[in-house]
This record gives C-alpha cells, structure tokens and sequence, in this order.
C-alpha cells in the first residue's frame, strides 16, 4: 500500500516565504530613495482635490461665524498677497483701509504665498494675525508649490469651508488646480442649497467668469458648467474670484462675478494694486476698488500664472 505524499512542515513553508519576501525588499532599496524624492518633487500635483477636501473634512476649521445677525457692516477681498518669507507687502496699507472704514472682516482670494514655502506661510500668518479684524484664507495654485499643502492645513486649515458674515453666508471652494471632485461638488451643491441668509457668496481662486483669457480661468469643463448651473439655481449673488491679477466686473444670468486685482507688491498682469471694499446695508451690497501703493513699480509676471 502506497501512501499519499505530504506537504513539507509549516517551518519549512514559512521561512521560504519569509527568505522570498526579503528578497524582494532588498531589491527594491536601491530604487525607494529614487521613489520618495520623486514623490517630494510634485510640487502642485502632490494631492488631488479629493485628497485636500477629504483631509478638509475631517480637521476642525478654525473659521467663526461673525457679526451674527448684522444686516450693516464690510468686508475687504485680497486677490493673491504672493507673500515672501521677508516682505510686509501690502499689509500697511490694508490695516489703514481697516482702521478707517471699520472693516468687519478680510478674506484673501488664494495665491497667499509666492513658492507655498513654510517661512511664507508663517509670514502671512504673522501679518494676518496683526491686523484688526478676523481673516479668512482661500487656496490657491502657488500655495500648492513645493509641497505647500502640507503647510496650508497645518497653519490655515481646510481648503473648502463656509462661514455666516452678518447677514451673509460664504462658501468657500478649492480650485486650485482647476477641479472641483464628485465629493466637493456634492458639498458645494448642499451648502448653497441649505442657504437661509438674504446673501449668498462663493469665493474662488480661479474665475469662473472673468479671467480675459483661459489660461486664467477655471477650466472649460462639465465640472464649471455644474458650478455654473448650481450658482444660478440656488441664487448665488456674487463669486468672488483672484488669480488673474486684474479687476473684472460681470453679471451672467443674475450671478455677479468679481475678480480683485493682485494685492501683492511684486507681481502684477494689469492694472495697479488694489483690494476690493464691500459695504453691506441690508441687500444693498456696494463695491469699491482701494488703489494701495500707486506709485511702487509693476512687475510683470512673465507668464507665470
């Protein structure tokens, strides 16, 4: 009588397991040091939208409410500081514009640093913490370069959040590198939906409408004819927009979209430096351009954008 063959013992099974396992790691060590730089190289295309609004929504926003309930107050809108490590930029100037029109509350239209560099992103936090009223931060493509999300979160927190000004709500999205994501869209159409105040804003970094040329604008993409679709739907009043360093002014379809200029002292497309002073009575919203450092030289930006 014959007898079955039998597997070798467990002991003997596990360590060739184990000894092909080790091998395959040892050849792969020359190759993981390649593979990280690789990965810290990616500058802006080291997260996805879906990844920052994800980590958006699980930390804690430090943004508050303010001025619940006030139907008259104002607030100013930057359009990219392009902030160095050493520089007060156009800081001054804002703090005077604050202290003389009582301005309520800032909010800076993404692009906040120049290289998203840790040393940039504690200098704006710096200058922004001296100024005397709350301020509220957008994401923008060059605050992405060099790895900066990882200092974005850390010093500013989430890139998509939504606050209540006064009389006012504000929603705040992430466009930085031209989409939006099936999850942020889905947050964006129930934040506008759930609106209950008389005003409604949404802040970009790219236009949707008003960048003058593509290379400025969100892309023309089903995504921004969603955006699109949802502003006029649920009765969006204004979107707030930077990145193309210029001031633009439109209305499409009962929705006023609005591009600042560059509050930044270095680099400029077009115009001349300025932020934007909205003064709120009610729904009565007006705008007004303030002019900052009008005798400091242009430099243009050579085609960065």
């Amino acid at each position: 009588m014959t007898r079955e063959k039998t597997p070798g013992p467990v002991w003997r099974r596990l360590a060739i397991t184990w000894l092909v396992r080790l091998l395959i790691l040892v050849m792969l060590l020359p190759i993981l040091p390649i593979g990280l730089l690789v990965l810290a190289a990616r500058g802006p295309n080291a997260t996805t939208v879906d990844e920052r609004f994800s980590l958006s929504s699980s930390i804690r926003s430090p943004y508050r409410n303010t001025l619940k309930g006030a139907y008259q107050y104002s607030f100013a809108f930057c359009g990219d500081p392009h902030m160095h490590a050493e520089s007060r930029g156009c800081f001054p100037d804002l703090d005077k514009v604050i202290r003389a029109n009582r301005i309520n509350f800032v909010i800076f239209g993404g692009d906040l640093t120049y290289l998203g560099r840790e040393a940039e992103y504690r200098n704006f936090v710096d200058l922004t913490n001296g100024l005397t009223c709350p301020a509220y931060a957008v994401l923008g493509n060059h605050d992405l370069y060099n790895g900066g999300w990882s200092y974005y979160w850390r010093y500013l927190g989430p890139s998509s959040y939504s606050f209540y000004g006064g009389n006012a709500k504000f929603v705040v999205i992430d466009t930085a590198t031209g989409q939006i994501g099936e999850r942020q869209m889905a947050w964006i159409r129930e934040e506008l939906r759930a609106n209950k105040q008389p005003l409604l804003f949404v802040v970009s970094h790219m236009p949707i409408y008003g960048g003058a040329h593509g290379a400025y604008e969100f892309p023309k993409s089903e995504e921004r004819s969603q955006l699109i679709a949802l502003f006029e739907k649920y009765g969006v009043d204004y979107v707030l927009e930077g990145h193309y360093h210029a001031y633009v002014d439109m209305t499409v379809n009962g929705v006023r979209y609005i591009t600042s200029g560059s509050f930044s002292e270095g680099l400029l497309d077009a115009g001349t430096r300025h932020f934007l002073l909205f003064q709120i009575y009610g729904p009565n919203v007006s705008v007004r351009k303030i002019e900052v450092e009008p005798e400091a030289p242009v430099q243009y930006m050579d085609g960065e954008v």
